[in-house]
């Protein structure tokens, strides 16, 4: 069944444009590797995994059209219900969208995501405002996203959208290395893990300003699984 046109600003979809607050600093971050510059980039999923960072929801940006479960793993939308939350300065306020405590400054980082529904998976910059405005994924210059569209793939920046004619996978991951200013969404193709492979939807290059933080844009009776490393 064909999937709505994403339209971050219908249907409390997706705004902005004031800072947001700053997240508490009683969760000490974890230190970074050491970036080594002049890597040729990965392009297998044995690679990327190499680079795998690991990843949990912050509720404290949830907008309240979403729900988060299995220990911060899990973003769903199943209904109008709206979740109990605090008002917080860091909260989405109209788009459904959430993202997650672990941001990328200085370094690369890889992640999977399992999904089911109309949603779009990316990052934002750190600092993006999340009260009004364009504040969806990929509807302005501090953010991107991707996600499939009912017969193809979409992948968005800056308010503009592009068609990616590549089969249906409900697993896509990201790679972001964010001195170089590269971000490319991938499907995760495969059924037993060891055979799984990566086919790139679209690779996108910038010149990153801000830490990156991962997120996710959760369309009605969807959801988006943050994946665990089982070679970990």
């Amino acid at each position: 069944m064909p999937l709505p046109k994403y339209d971050p600003v219908s249907n409390g979809v997706m705004s902005l444009p004031k800072k947001a607050g700053r997240k508490s600093k009683a969760v000490a971050e974890e230190a970074a590797p050491v970036y080594e510059p002049n890597i040729p980039e990965p392009t297998t999923r044995a690679d990327l995994l190499k680079y795998w960072i690991p990843l949990s929801l912050d509720d404290k940006t949830a907008q309240k059209l979403l729900w988060i479960s299995e220990n911060n793993l899990k973003v769903f939308r199943m209904s109008e219900e709206v979740c109990p939350y605090p008002t917080r300065p860091e909260r989405y306020e109209h788009s459904p969208q959430a993202l997650c405590k672990e941001g990328l400054l200085g370094q690369r980082g890889y992640w999977e995501v399992d999904f089911e529904g109309w949603v779009v998976i990316g990052a934002v910059y750190n600092s993006m405002a999340r009260k009004e405005g364009p504040c969806g994924l990929g509807e302005n210059e501090m953010s991107w996203g991707a996600g499939w569209a009912g017969s193809c793939y979409h992948v968005w920046h800056n308010g503009e959208n592009r068609e990616v004619e590549l089969p249906y996978c409900n697993t896509l991951s990201i790679y972001l290395d964010q001195p170089a200013g590269i971000i490319k969404f991938f499907t995760v193709e495969g059924q037993g893990e060891a055979d799984r492979e990566v086919r790139l939807i679209h690779k996108f290059k910038s010149n990153f300003k801000d830490k990156i933080m991962p997120g996710f844009w959760i369309g009605q009776n969807s959801y988006c699984w943050i994946r665990k490393n089982v070679g970990q």
